[in-house]
């Protein structure tokens, strides 16, 4: 299947995706923007509503069938070929995500085979790689 995620316009395709999210959003950015006519950015929805959304599941251990629709949406990002999208999700995602060692732990059982990858960069990059689950961390072929 070809992987048609792009940068642009994808804060919308994770709104259409997950409608779950929608009031978060609206609870978030309400008072800026004029949500039935613009949506907020990229950066700004990955950070602050859907990072928020997914760490409460993963804290709260709460609604599996959502974290695995939510960490498969991930996986097609990492496997995105624009490279904006990669980023985000490093940037918005994967490092909040590797810097919380329980998080982190928790997390891996979810992951696709490419978010693995980039989050144990993510733990090199950052220093973080004791975070993640025993083992993973030379998993990258290093």
């Amino acid at each position: 299947m070809q992987n048609t995620l792009t940068y642009k316009g994808i804060e919308k395709v994770l709104l259409a995706r997950f409608p779950e999210l929608k009031g978060l959003v609206n609870e978030t950015f309400g008072s800026y923007y004029d949500l039935k006519i613009e949506t907020p950015e990229a950066y700004p929805v990955f950070e602050s509503v859907l990072q928020a959304f997914l760490f409460d599941l993963l804290d709260l251990r709460k609604d599996e069938p959502l974290v695995h629709r939510i960490f498969s949406f991930l996986e097609e990002m990492a496997n995105s070929p624009d490279e904006n999208v990669t980023d985000l999700l490093g940037i918005a995602i994967l490092e909040g995500l590797v810097f919380d060692r329980e998080r982190i732990r928790r997390a891996w059982k979810y992951m696709g085979e490419r978010t693995k990858k980039l989050a144990a960069e993510t733990a090199r990059f950052g220093g973080w790689q004791e975070n993640l689950p025993p083992g993973e961390a030379g998993s990258n072929g290093h």
